[in-house]
This record gives structure tokens, C-alpha cells and sequence, in this order.
């Protein structure tokens, strides 16, 4: 998991095959470049890739992501992912 970056926490599913993520926080004095790209391949700890990053909103220092899942991983993927760190390359 050398090039894998930690996204943040899944906070709760919104809408279909959609996970708001609460990001990590982002120190103060590194803002720029912490924050990922738009179209991010978004992977959970098995490194299966879920989804891309969509949407970035909230305070500059500590993130939420909204990530659109993949048509072809089912729904209950994405139930279990609640709770759980999910990761970008």
C-alpha cells in the first residue's frame, strides 16, 4: 500500500451506489496537494476499486468526499463499507 493515500472514513451511503466520506484531516501548512483530484479511482482496504471520487465539499481542513460507485459492484458492497477507510491511488 506504498502509493495508496488514505480518502477517510465512510460516513453513510447517499442515494444509489454513492458514499459521503468524512476526509482525513489536512495539516494547515500542506493544504496544497493533499487534496485528491476529481476522477480518483477510490479503493477499499483490499484494494477492489469501488468507485471515483465526484465530488469534494465542506472546510478546507478537514473534507467530505461524495464517491459514485462502479455499475457493476453490487449494493451490498457498498453497506459494508460504512465506517470502514477506503483509500486513493
Amino acid at each position: 500500500m506504498a502509493n495508496m493515500k488514505r480518502l477517510g472514513i465512510v460516513l453513510h451511503r447517499a442515494g444509489n451506489k454513492s458514499l459521503v466520506v468524512r476526509g482525513d484531516e489536512v495539516k494547515s501548512n500542506k493544504v496544497s496537494g493533499e487534496i485528491p483530484k476529481l476522477n480518483s479511482v477510490v479503493m477499499d482496504r483490499t484494494l477492489n476499486k469501488i468507485g471515483k471520487l465526484v465530488s469534494i465539499f465542506g472546510p478546507v481542513n478537514q473534507p467530505y468526499f461524495l464517491v459514485k460507485g462502479f455499475k457493476q459492484i453490487p449494493d451490498s458492497e457498498f453497506r459494508v463499507l460504512v465506517n470502514e477507510r477506503i483509500y486513493i491511488r
